[in-house]
């Protein structure tokens, strides 16, 4: 027997693709864009990555999406 939401993931309403501008879901957490330095929310697993990236010293944790485009742009 499945759960009805596990057959129709799009009925979730619980799930959120990526980082918001506002708590949403589960994206609780929040984080600075390393380059952009705006404000965003993430999930747990997303901020336990970023933990573990400022733990081993690297200068920008995170990065949003827009930045990560851009950053790949201007390396190309």
């Amino acid at each position: 027997m499945k759960l009805r939401s596990s057959l129709n993931p799009e009925e979730q309403t619980n799930l959120v693709d990526g980082p918001t501008t506002y708590k949403k879901g589960p994206n609780k957490s929040q984080l600075v864009c390393g380059l952009c330095n705006e404000i965003y929310y993430v999930d747990d697993e997303t901020f336990r990555h970023a933990i573990t990236a400022i733990e081993e010293g690297f200068d920008e944790p995170f990065c949003c999406e827009e930045c990560e485009v851009e950053y790949d742009e201007l390396s190309h």
